[in-house]
């Protein structure tokens, strides 16, 4: 009897493996169709989820939009005038996301996210936080404007598109029309990005020979001037505004970012107008500016 035990129980289990196997093979079918209804339920519910995020998307970057226009209003009345070079720039960047979008929407939704952070880096440069850093996640970005006062519809708006953007691009439901809605969505914000006031400041002379004497006879060696035409954030306020630096990168006409090196500083300077000759006072003390190139940040 003690032998027959451990026989009947593999028998059992025997018996038991070529049951399920039977059940298995008689009810393939309805399995399989279960699961195909399972996994189309699945990919109905994450394209209603995806919709109504694109629906979400667009309210959300329309109210980003009007929160810029309002605030432009506020601070200045009328509005500021715009450079047509910035502008023009500005359009041939969003025409070149456009026409990728023709032939690959999903393609210009990438292209158009980048462009999104770059403007936040931005943002970041002119009102010196960018602090000499060459890449910033566009999450810290919008932390860091956030605590700033950045209108907050805005900041909204920008996590909000990067969300869906990365629900269609590596998502396995989203479709070319999806990528056309968030695209729409993706430009209204830029727009806004782009319209907000801000201070700008654009090389207006570089290289500019400094001076350690109100006469302008004992030279300082080791900086030259960088002369800023400095224009408020409303627009309505220009200034020029001259600064000392060791580097070498400004060119005129460039809008640059608010950076400096507080490590290198100088005393009193004067320097001579490039303009007209004329003898100025350029400051008591001041650290170096070495802000770069928006388009280098």
């Amino acid at each position: 009897m003690e032998n027959i035990a451990p026989i009947l129980q593999a028998v059992a289990s025997v018996a038991w493996a070529g049951f399920a196997f039977t059940a298995l093979f008689v009810l393939r079918s309805g399995i399989i169709s279960a699961l195909g209804r399972l996994s189309k339920a699945e990919l109905f519910g994450q394209k209603i989820e995806l919709r109504e995020e694109l629906q979400e998307l667009q309210a959300s970057a329309s109210a980003a939009s009007f929160e810029a226009r309002v605030g432009d209003m506020q601070v200045s009345a009328p509005p500021p005038e715009r450079s047509d070079e910035k502008e023009e720039k500005f359009e041939a960047i969003v025409a070149t996301i456009l026409d990728q979008a023709k032939v690959t929407p999903k393609l210009a939704l990438i292209a158009l996210s980048a462009e999104l952070e770059k403007q936040a880096r931005q943002e970041l440069a002119v009102r010196g936080l960018l602090k000499d850093r060459r890449h910033v996640a566009i999450t810290e970005a919008l932390r860091e404007l956030g605590a700033y006062g950045f209108p907050p519809n805005l900041i909204g708006s920008v996590r909000l598109f990067m969300d869906v953007r990365n629900k269609i691009v590596h998502g396995k439901t989203a479709t070319d029309d999806d990528a056309v809605s968030a695209l729409d969505s993706g430009l209204t914000i830029l727009r806004a990005l782009n319209a907000l006031p801000k201070e700008t400041n654009v090389v207006f002379h570089s290289g500019v020979n400094l001076f350690r004497d109100k006469d302008c006879l004992i030279p300082i060696a080791n900086a030259k001037g960088v002369i800023l035409e400095t224009t408020s954030a409303g627009g309505m306020v220009k200034s020029f505004r001259i600064f000392p630096s060791t580097q070498i990168h400004f060119r005129e006409g460039e809008t640059v970012a608010w950076e400096w090196n507080m490590q290198n500083t100088w005393g009193q300077a004067w320097y001579k107008d490039p303009d007209n000759g004329v003898i100025k006072k350029a400051w008591d003390s001041s650290a170096e500016f070495v802000g770069r190139h928006l388009d280098a940040v």
